[in-house]
Parts: structure tokens; C-alpha cells; sequence
């Protein structure tokens, strides 16, 4: 690294919020603009060692940081997800860290919401048993505490609620009650997809009752 005094600042003519630094007439490196205005990186700024690394370290976190918003903003995400992310773009493991910190406390993640609304979405529109709800958010990264809080929220109701549009799904085509196999292939679906026996006695008697109507 060349130490002295910031001698050029030119704006990149692609990415404009980037910028070149001069530092004795050469290049030296380049910068967010963010960066460039915290560090007051302008002509007559001087430049040692010690403060060229800083400056490198904090646009390498910023950098995380807005790579994190991008992949924010698809769609919420857990922390697990986000610091994999991040690890999988080259950065360093303590940069994830204060990356994921920072997203949390701004309320860019929060796995207790993300747990929560992953539930209702999956019962409205995807319906899934408590069992498969607790695996896909773990597998998620999510806290167990967490998983177990917004599981326990999903009602009998709701259950039998999702067994059945399951079970809508498959016997679309089936007119009055299914036979012996069917209802076997059926009952044995929803107990695969973790539905409790006591749900799937209920829709056993309800697929029965057909035969009545």
C-alpha cells in the first residue's frame, strides 16, 4: 500500500456510487461512497497503513451489508440462511457475524416472525402437519425454542384443516367414499406426512361417512 495524500477521487462511470482513489497520483483502491464520506476520503486526506486497513475492513463489512439487503429484500430469510449467504459469498466468518447482528437489531431478520409467518403461509396455502412444519423450519436453522413456540400455536383445528385439503387434493377424482385400498393409500399418506393417529382417525370416519351421504 502507498501512504501519503489522497491526490484524486473519480467517480466510477459505471457504478456511480463507487469511487477511485488516487493516492500520489496512482490508484490506489476503491470505495463505496458510504465509505468514501465516513472516512473523508477527498483530496489532502492522508493515508497511512494503519488507516488504509480500516478503511479496507469497513468497506469489505459494508460490502456484506449490502449484499445482505439484496437478498433481504427476495424474501424474508432466516439468520442460519443470511450467514450462510454470506460465507458462501467469501466473507469471513466475523464479518457474517456482524452482518447478521446488525440486520437483526434493524429488524431485517427475525426468526421469531419468520417462524410465525412460515406457519400461516404454510397452512393457507401448502397445507403440512405440525411434524413436517418443525422439519422444514429447522432444516431453516431456525432456534428449536422458536420452532417449538410457533408449532404449538397450530391448533387441532388447523390440523385437521390441512389433513383435509390434503386428502380434497387426492380424492378429487373419487365419487362417494374410497374403497378399502384407497383409504389405506390415503390414511397412509397424511400419517407419513406426520399427521397425529388422532387426526387421521377423524378423517378415517369422515372419508366412511361418504358412503352414508
Amino acid at each position: 500500500m502507498k501512504t501519503g495524500q489522497i491526490t484524486g477521487v473519480h467517480r466510477d462511470t459505471k457504478q456511480k456510487q463507487r469511487y477511485h482513489i488516487d493516492v500520489e497520483g496512482e490508484y490506489a483502491f476503491s470505495v463505496h461512497e458510504d465509505i468514501l464520506v465516513k472516512y473523508n476520503l477527498f483530496k489532502g486526506t492522508e493515508v497511512d497503513e494503519a488507516f488504509f486497513r480500516e478503511v479496507l475492513v469497513a468497506e469489505e463489512k459494508h460490502k456484506a451489508y449490502l449484499g445482505a439487503l439484496r437478498y433481504l429484500g427476495i424474501r424474508p430469510r432466516t439468520q442460519s440462511q443470511l450467514h450462510a449467504y454470506l460465507l458462501e459469498k467469501g466473507f469471513l466468518p466475523e464479518v457474517a457475524d456482524e452482518v447478521c447482528d446488525r440486520c437483526r437489531k434493524q429488524g431485517y431478520i427475525d426468526d421469531k416472525a419468520f417462524a410465525r409467518q412460515w406457519v400461516d403461509e404454510r397452512l393457507r396455502l401448502k397445507p403440512r402437519s405440525p411434524y413436517m412444519l418443525r422439519i422444514e423450519l429447522q432444516q431453516r436453522g431456525v432456534d428449536k425454542g422458536i420452532v417449538d413456540e410457533a408449532v404449538r400455536a397450530v391448533s387441532r383445528e388447523d390440523e385437521l384443516t390441512a389433513a383435509r385439503a390434503l386428502i380434497e387434493k387426492k380424492a378429487r377424482r373419487l365419487t362417494g367414499a374410497p374403497d378399502a385400498a384407497e383409504e389405506r393409500k390415503l390414511l397412509s399418506m397424511l400419517l407419513r406426512k406426520g399427521f397425529s393417529h388422532g387426526v387421521v382417525q377423524q378423517i378415517r370416519g369422515e372419508l366412511r361417512q361418504r358412503t352414508d351421504e
